[in-house]
């Protein structure tokens, strides 16, 4: 691993101005260094990294699940102005819940036998090249994360092989980047 990791800023700017980009968007390392991805933007506005092997890979925010009708859904807060999205379902034995993706908005890695491997918060992730999907999950600016939600504030990978990596948010799908590792 190298001492030095460069830094690559996912996002930016201010309120009145956020920047929707990867800065720089285009990296070059060797092989066994390290870049740390963060969000340095002035307001609560969340960015990812997200490495995939093609697009079925994109990992949605809000997905189904299907649910049988008895499943009761309880807010660990009483008295909650909450309520989960429920579908109809063609089954009259169950249900269809809207969740929330853990995939798009946690920090997670699918290997290439699709082996899933949730990181923590802030992790260092060895990047050997083969994976299928690494997400970093949602990056927020410091002291910006949502109460109760993750403070997810980087992400650190280091390339172990060389090759061309591309990049996205899956926030903003039109912010791409590439790492070039020789």
């Amino acid at each position: 691993m190298s001492d030095n990791p460069k830094v690559v800023h996912a996002g930016g700017g201010n309120a009145t101005s956020p920047l929707i980009d990867f800065v720089p968007q285009q990296v070059g390392i060797k092989a066994g260094a390290s870049i740390i991805w963060d969000n340095p933007t002035t307001v609560a506005e969340p960015h990812s990294v997200t490495f995939m092997k093609g697009k079925k890979f994109f990992a949605d925010f809000v997905v189904p699940f299907i649910v049988t009708n008895s499943t009761q859904f309880q807010s660990p807060q009483q008295a909650s102005n909450t309520e989960p999205i429920i579908i109809p379902s063609r089954s009259a034995d169950s249900k269809v819940v809207m969740t929330i993706n853990a995939r798009a908005f946690n920090p997670v890695a699918i290997d290439s036998k699709g082996n899933v491997t949730y990181l923590k918060p802030n992790s260092q992730y060895s990047m050997d090249g083969t994976e299928n999907y690494i997400n970093s999950g949602w990056l927020w600016p410091n002291e910006l994360a949502p109460p109760g939600g993750p403070a997810i504030n980087n992400i650190t990978v280091t390339f172990e092989k060389a090759g061309t990596y591309s990049y996205v948010c899956n926030i903003h799908p039109w912010m791409t980047g590439l790492v070039t590792v020789n």
